[in-house]
């Protein structure tokens, strides 16, 4: 239980500025199977990325030598996963709970054990393969969670706020100006039988917005590869959503493999800066980047060779479709023009920040997704509560889930 309230309360303070606001009765707003489909039906699925690995069942050889797990006949059938003949590492619990979350949807729960019969609950989120739950999964079924489990890889494990797009059903095709920056695509099948097939294409805004463990983040050991090249961009190796020309302002309906096979169950990323890391802003013609130079507010912002001090990083949030927040990480003062002014010429200078990130005075709904998962990570299993931590809200002022992890029902 330490572990549980260790994380709950690391997230609750990085996400104090939001989590001051609430959610409503629990009746009314838990997200069942039929609205979890519908979450996504216009503008994609918001979700939270951090398996880091989906190699982790150990002496299982990887998920492959498990018949593809096509053979056994629904998931609920498994009973327990010590009658899969081998260990399950953290890894490998990681790597279940993101094959059940893609493949089943809200309101769907899978239970198993471990080796001491000690009960693991699974819950679903996303429904990319309901049919699983009690049925065998073909190749379309595969290849439609796979794409949702690599779209979900993060190397350094860490949770980052993503919106995942796509023509299957539960995602739907659409953009949302929270997560404005096209990461990448990502296809294949990780269950066929022999080595897994894992891919993934840079979307055009690959090296934006940079996030750890992330496409554009020199990624260390990922479980996937570019066909065509580590920096080759989607729009040259597959078919954008409606036929529309290269490069696409939305997803991709069929992406290729190595030997030109095609792969038409396709989930592209999208995602924002997040305020958990610390950035650097340089100018790309001269190199030199932004730095304060002194603490108070009012005081001038120069640029110089980038030398990883505290006063040349930033933090960046957004405040509103296209508006962003930029803070110094050393002064914590925000960045400005110098008096406020607008005309052409003006020097950048360091001011406090007034406004309040979320003025409407609504939750943001990435930070209690990131909340519902280190709920889930440290032994939750209430699925009330994590479907209407990951519900797409609107959450407001007197949440009974928050209110309740505070100690305040």
């Amino acid at each position: 239980m330490g572990t549980l309230i260790q994380k709950v309360s690391m997230f609750l303070a990085a996400a104090a500025a939001s989590l001051a606001a609430g959610c409503g009765a629990p009746a009314r707003e838990v997200v069942s199977e039929t609205e979890g489909a519908a979450i996504a039906s216009s503008n994609g699925l918001s979700s939270i990325n951090g398996l880091s690995s989906i190699n982790g069942l150990s002496s299982i050889n990887g998920l492959s030598s498990i018949n593809g797990l096509s053979s056994i006949n629904g998931l609920s059938s498994i009973n327990g996963l010590s009658s899969i003949n081998g260990l399950i590492t953290a890894d490998g619990k990681m790597t279940m709970s993101y094959i059940v979350r893609c493949a089943l949807p809200a309101g769907k729960t899978i239970t198993m054990k471990d080796l001491s019969g000690n009960a693991i609950p699974f819950n679903g989120q996303i429904g990319m393969a309901p049919e699983w739950e009690t049925g065998a999964c073909n190749v379309d079924c595969q290849e439609k969670v796979s794409a949702c489990v690599l779209a979900h890889v993060n190397t350094s494990g860490q949770h980052i706020p993503l919106m995942l797009d796509g023509g299957d059903a539960a995602l739907g095709w659409g953009r949302d100006s929270n997560y404005p920056y096209q990461e990448g695509s990502f296809f294949g099948n990780i269950f066929q039988a022999g080595a897994p097939a894992a891919y993934y294409c840079n979307g055009v805004d690959f090296d934006a917005g940079v996030v750890p463990g992330r496409l554009g983040a020199n990624q260390g050991s990922s479980p996937y590869v570019n066909p065509q090249g580590a920096t080759a961009l989607c729009a040259y190796q597959c078919t954008a959503a409606g036929g529309a020309p290269a490069p696409n302002n939305d997803g991709f309906s069929v992406c290729y493999g190595p030997a030109g096979k095609s792969y038409k169950h396709v989930v592209t990323v999208y995602r924002n800066f997040v305020t958990s890391t610390s950035y650097k802003i340089c100018n790309k013609q001269s190199g030199q980047c932004l730095g304060a130079g002194a603490t108070t507010s009012g005081s001038a912002v120069t640029q110089g060779a980038y030398a990883s001090a505290a006063t040349q990083k930033w933090t960046i949030a957004q405040v509103a479709a296209g508006k962003y927040k930029v803070v110094n990480a050393s002064t914590g003062l925000a960045l400005d023009m110098a008096g406020s002014k607008t005309v052409v010429g003006t020097s950048l200078a360091q001011a406090t920040y007034t406004e309040r990130l979320l003025p409407s005075g609504h939750l943001d709904k990435a930070r209690l997704a990131v909340l519902s998962d280190a709920l889930e990570e440290g032994g939750c299993a209430d699925d009330a509560i994590l479907s209407h931590l990951r519900s797409p809200g609107p959450h407001v002022r007197g949440c009974w889930a928050l209110d309740l992890i505070l100690g305040k029902q």
